[in-house]
């Protein structure tokens, strides 16, 4: 019996989003609604309660690993997901395209997004081409969705030790790397100098130019942060002895699917951000059960909304979401035949437009799964359901309720 989980990234919110309701609370969502009436619902603290989570360390514990014992970074992930090659003593780091001001000698962070930047591939040449070959090393880079990418640095003595440059707010300079081990130190230049080159070769590239006389912010700088060496997991598909699919845009959840040993489907229109085609992934999804025994959809639009304080825009989404996706979804699911778990990575309440702690509503229907008496998918009402407050591990959750894995002692 397959089994299917939906991520609805930064789903969680607060009463302050909306007039005293959360984003979700205050959406017309009437399937979910149903999904809940039919099943059980409870709270999920995704790393542990009073823990804020990452959408990397959260997904791990999603999937059943300990983030506290096997997370290294969040650029492996990254660098997987858009499909660098990545090698052993490689290391990776997230990459934000940006837009800078000089200031006084200083790079300043004007925009860490360089006004949501809807495509940097004509840039990704530019960046690909920097050299750092007198500090030994050798530089990939590629782009992902929007403003994001993934940086690799490879070469004899390379070393994850080293901090970010990624100042994480804007108006603060771009942050200097330093290495955090004595060893890192020519990490840490090499990043700096890619940091220096980096803007020199987009600060007047053609498509900055063009972006300019637009009236449009120009992705004049790249940011780094998470670096990491790929960490080492046990795929589930082993450990449960089953096959398993990804449905994602962001090449972050497409990571960590592949080395939980997920294979990544390709759906033409699943964007990762809030134009993402809802039905194909839904389509993708359904089409994957003839294949897999477990279907990870990943729907990203959610977290865009929440980060950038659009609280409207958030509510929106999810109404698109209820209708578009799991309209289509539930209309073709054997709910008799399948295990259905919707939860989110983390909370995103979009006045703090940035994950908070808050636990995140859960629920499961399907054959095995005892119903509670909620009758509406919320923070709240997930707060009375019959599945209590638990921390992450939902993939074994579904998994359990779907009679797959292996049975722990004798």
């Amino acid at each position: 019996m397959p089994g299917i989980l939906v991520i609805l990234d930064g789903l969680g919110g607060r009463p302050t989003d909306l007039g005293g309701s959360t984003c979700l609370e205050a959406a017309a969502t009437p399937v979910l609604d149903e999904l809940a009436a039919r099943g059980a619902v409870g709270l999920m603290d995704p790393v542990g309660p009073g823990v804020r989570p990452g959408s990397d360390t959260s997904h791990l514990s999603i999937f059943g690993y300990d983030p506290f014992r096997v997370y290294t970074g969040r650029g492996a992930f990254e660098a997987l997901g858009i499909g660098l090659d990545v090698r052993g003593g490689d290391v990776c780091f997230r990459a934000n395209f940006a837009t800078v001001e000089e200031r006084g000698g200083e790079l300043v962070v004007v925009d860490r997004r360089a006004g949501r930047l809807p495509d940097g591939k004509p840039l990704e040449g530019a960046i690909a081409g920097i050299d750092l070959h007198e500090f030994g090393l050798e530089l990939l880079f590629r782009v992902s969705t929007e403003h994001r990418g993934a940086l690799v640095l490879r070469g004899a003595g390379a070393s994850p030790a080293v901090t970010d440059t990624d100042p994480r707010k804007e108006g603060k300079p771009v942050e200097r790397c330093r290495p955090l081990e004595p060893a890192a130190g020519r990490t840490a230049d090499a990043v700096n100098l890619f940091t220096r080159r980096a803007h020199e070769v987009l600060q007047d590239h053609p498509f900055n130019r063009e972006r300019i006389r637009r009236g449009e912010r120009p992705a004049n700088a790249v940011l780094l942060r998470g670096a990491a060496v790929m960490p080492h997991l046990r795929p589930i598909t082993v450990e449960y002895g089953i096959r398993g699919v990804c449905v994602a845009g962001g090449a972050l959840y497409k990571g960590v699917a592949k080395l939980a040993g997920l294979t990544v489907l390709d759906v033409p229109g699943a964007t990762g951000d809030l134009k993402t085609d809802l039905r194909a992934k839904a389509d993708a999804a359904l089409a994957a059960l003839d294949r897999a025994e477990l279907v990870f959809v990943h729907i990203k639009g959610t977290d865009n909304a929440s980060h950038d304080g659009d609280a409207e825009a958030k509510r929106a989404f999810i109404e698109r979401i209820d209708r578009e996706f799991f309209g289509t979804l539930v209309a073709r699911l054997p709910l008799d035949k399948v295990h259905l778990c919707v939860s989110g990575d983390h909370t995103t309440p979009p006045g703090v437009k940035e994950h908070t702690a808050d636990p995140v509503p859960a629920l499961f229907v399907g054959p095995a799964v005892r119903p509670d008496r909620v009758r509406a998918f919320g923070e709240r009402a997930a707060g009375e359901g019959g599945l209590g407050r638990f921390t992450g591990r939902l993939v074994p959750q579904l998994l359990g309720y779907c009679d797959l894995g292996p049975k722990f002692g004798s």
